[in-house]
C-alpha cells in the first residue's frame, strides 16, 4: 500500500490565508489587490556649478556734435565726434523758404551766425524733429522764436513755444513787423513809389545889353597956371600953404613925400 503525500506546512499556511481572504471578500466585497513595492530611483543630482569670471560691459562713449552748415533757420547739418554726419530738422520751428520767403535772408544770416561751428546738444529724435541746445544751455527754438527769426510749428504741440510766439507777435519782433507781418511763405510785398514830378526848366531871362561905362573923369594934379608957385616959400608967402592935391597951386614937385599935401612944413 502506497503512503499518502503530506503538504508542507508553509503551503498549508498560504492556502489558509487565501481561504480567509476569499471568505472576507465574499462577505465585505472585493478584496484590495496587493501592491507590489517599487523602488523609486533617486533624482539625478544637478551637476556642480562651475564658476566663470564675468566680463565687464564697456561703457558707451557719448557722441558730441558740431554744426557744419545751416541750409535754413530750421535745418542744420551736424558732424559727430564719431565721424558721422546728419541733417537735423529743429523741433518746433518753421523757417522762411530760402528761395522766396519773406524775411528769409535775415533769418538765415542770424541762424548761421548763431550756429555755425558751434558745439550743440541733440535731444531725442521724434517725428517732428530734434530739440537743439546751444553751448550756453539755451534752447535754440525758443531763442529764434522770441527774437522773431522763426515761427512756431504747431505740429510739435509745445505750449511753451506757442506762448513765446505770442509774446514776439505782441512785440512786433522780426518777421512780425513790416513788410512780412508774420507771412513767411511768400515774397515780401513790393510798394510802388509815386512818380517824381516833372522837372520844369525855367526859361532863361532875356539878355540885356549892358550900357557902356561912363568915360573916366580926368583930374589934373596941377593947379591952373594963374596959381603957380615956384616953391613952397612962394606958396607960404602967398598964404596958400599947405597945398592939397587938387587945390590951385599944388604940384607934385612941391609934394616931396608924395602924401598929397605940399608945403606942409
Amino acid at each position: 500500500m502506497q503512503a499518502k503525500k503530506r503538504f508542507p506546512n508553509w503551503l498549508k499556511i498560504v492556502l489558509a490565508a487565501f481561504t480567509v481572504l476569499f471568505v472576507l471578500g465574499a462577505i465585505f466585497g472585493e478584496a484590495p489587490e496587493p501592491k507590489l513595492a517599487t523602488a523609486t530611483a533617486p533624482a539625478p543630482s544637478a551637476p556642480p556649478a562651475t564658476s566663470t569670471s564675468a566680463t565687464p560691459t564697456p561703457t558707451p562713449v557719448a557722441v558730441t556734435y558740431t554744426v557744419g552748415s545751416v541750409p535754413d533757420g530750421a535745418t542744420v547739418v551736424v558732424k559727430g565726434s564719431d565721424g558721422s554726419v546728419k541733417t537735423v530738422h529743429v523741433l518746433g520751428v518753421l523757417a522762411p523758404p530760402a528761395s522766396n520767403g519773406c524775411y528769409a535772408a535775415e533769418s538765415l544770416a542770424w541762424a548761421s551766425s548763431t550756429l555755425s561751428g558751434k558745439a550743440v546738444t541733440l535731444g531725442a529724435e521724434t517725428a517732428q524733429g530734434i530739440a537743439l541746445t546751444l553751448p550756453d544751455g539755451q534752447d535754440y527754438a525758443t531763442l529764434a522764436i522770441r527774437q522773431g527769426y522763426l515761427k512756431y510749428a504747431a505740429t510739435a504741440a509745445l505750449p511753451a513755444l506757442a506762448d513765446t510766439e505770442t509774446a514776439a507777435k505782441t512785440a512786433v519782433a522780426g518777421l512780425w513787423g513790416p513788410p512780412c507781418r508774420g507771412t513767411i511763405d511768400a515774397p515780401a510785398p513790393t510798394t510802388t513809389a509815386p512818380a517824381p514830378p516833372p522837372v520844369v526848366t525855367p526859361k532863361p531871362a532875356p539878355v540885356t545889353k549892358a550900357a557902356p561905362p561912363p568915360p573916366p573923369v580926368e583930374t589934373t594934379e596941377e593947379a591952373p597956371a594963374q596959381a603957380y608957385y615956384a616953391n613952397c616959400s612962394a606958396a607960404k608967402a602967398a598964404g596958400a600953404a599947405p597945398l592939397h592935391r587938387g587945390e590951385p597951386g599944388y604940384r607934385p614937385a612941391l609934394d616931396r613925400d608924395g602924401d598929397g599935401v605940399a608945403c606942409e612944413r
